[in-house]
């Protein structure tokens, strides 16, 4: 009985008519014609190569770009910096080999010598540190090995590199000093330069060395190498008239400076600084800083 129930199943649902056996063996004919195809066509050359070849040329390539990989890797390495040896040295003398024992790589070092070679010359340890190239940290290191004098402020007479260097003049005044003197100091370019002149108009002169930390482009390295070659006279270039209408000035914030104008202008003059005392927000922190440059005037 059991037997009889899956002969029924069987024919029930592989039983088909003339038209459908038809169809079924033009559908098998079709899936073996594709096949054949896509068999063929691994052997039929394509631009005049075969898909073998093909596969071939893919593996070659492969092989070639991780070649290329490890030949970027090992020029990469080339140009990672060593630790720097320390040994005297004269800058407009060396060759490439001495620039990479000093911590340079090799496109560093070739840059440093196209300058020399297109008639640069280094005069001064602190023209070394106006070439893009040479970081300011690694040129403090070097600084007692270069074969240079400091700046060009020494006396003539040691000039010349190979003579014994002699002591330098008097401390240069930065609240007198041009662009040109402060281009001179260790570290110091143009720009520098620029920045100590544009600061010291903000504040109306420099009344300590160390004002000079509190400019954004002079790190801790660089006021260490010029700290011991300057000076302040200590005078007010431009003071502030704390009766004047307008208050500015890096050492008050503007909510300050805002009310002791407002101040001002609703009651009367200013007679002595201590008067600022009545303001809401006094500082006792901020006017010992500020005080040096405040004066009073009518």
């Amino acid at each position: 009985m059991r037997l009889n129930k899956w002969k029924y199943l069987f024919k029930t649902y592989f039983n088909y008519t003339v038209k459908e056996q038809r169809a079924i063996i033009v559908l098998m004919l079709l899936v073996f014609f594709l096949q054949a195809t896509l068999i063929a066509m691994h052997f039929i050359p394509t631009n005049g190569i075969s898909r073998n070849d093909m596969v071939a040329n893919d593996t070659i390539e492969t092989n070639v770009g991780t070649m290329n990989i490890e030949t970027a890797t090992s020029d990469k390495k080339k140009f990672q910096k060593v630790k720097p040896q320390f040994f005297s040295f004269n800058p407009n003398t060396i060759g490439l080999n001495e620039w990479v024992r000093l911590g340079l790589t090799d496109k560093q070092s070739q840059t440093i010598l196209k300058y020399i070679s297109k008639g640069g010359c280094f005069k001064a340890k602190n023209d070394l540190g106006k070439m893009r190239v040479i970081k300011p940290d690694l040129l403090q290191l070097w600084w007692n090995y270069i074969l240079l004098p400091d700046s060009l402020f020494y006396d003539k007479k040691y000039s010349d590199a190979s003579k014994p260097i002699g002591k330098q003049i008097a401390k240069m005044n930065i609240n007198l000093a041009t662009i040109e003197e402060l281009d001179q100091l260790p570290l110091i370019g143009e720009g520098r330069a620029r920045a100590i002149l544009a600061y010291r108009e903000k504040l109306g002169g420099y009344i300590s060395v160390d004002q000079l930390l509190e400019i954004k482009c002079i790190p801790d390295s660089v006021y260490r190498s010029i700290e011991a070659k300057v000076m302040t006279d200590g005078k007010i270039i431009n003071p502030l008239n704390i009766n004047a209408d307008i208050l500015f000035h890096p050492y008050l914030p503007k909510s300050l400076a805002k009310m002791i104008v407002t101040y001002r202008q609703q009651h009367k003059n200013y007679q002595r600084i201590d008067d600022l005392r009545i303001l809401p927000l006094y500082d006792d922190k901020i006017m010992r800083k500020i005080a040096p440059y405040l004066i009073v005037k009518p």
